[in-house]
């Protein structure tokens, strides 16, 4: 009898940091999810961008340049890349002051950083 009483007061104690573990783990899972949906919808946004061709062809720009609608299109996805990582929306607004520029290499570096730790997780699995 006094070892289930000890196995009892033991248990819920060990349960319960269980559940705790298991909560945060699911909640870390749902924001990695939501910032891997938000690299692969902004992925798919500049291969859809690199494969338009150029409404306006007079305009000389180097090869690295992006036209102003190609830019328009990105964008909305960049700001949901940058917002996925933890960032809201009026704090992009106050830093990038709605620059389209700016929201661009901001995207840039978070799916750049993204990628790297995806890369990283996947070297230390294997």
């Amino acid at each position: 009898m006094k070892i289930n009483k000890m196995l009892l007061v033991m248990g819920i104690p060990l349960l319960t940091i269980f559940s705790c573990t298991n909560e945060s783990a699911a909640s870390t899972t749902v924001a990695q999810v939501s910032q891997s949906e938000a690299v692969g919808k902004f992925n798919a946004e500049i291969r859809k961008v690199a494969m338009m061709k150029e409404p306006n062809p007079s305009q000389t720009r180097t090869s690295a340049e992006l036209s102003d609608e190609k830019k328009d299109l990105l964008i909305p996805v960049a700001k949901e890349l940058i917002a996925s990582s933890g960032v809201s929306m009026a704090e992009i607004e106050r830093q990038t002051a709605n620059d389209r520029e700016k929201i661009l290499k901001w995207a840039v570096k978070v799916y750049g950083d993204y990628n790297r730790q995806m890369n990283q997780n996947y070297r230390s699995q294997n």
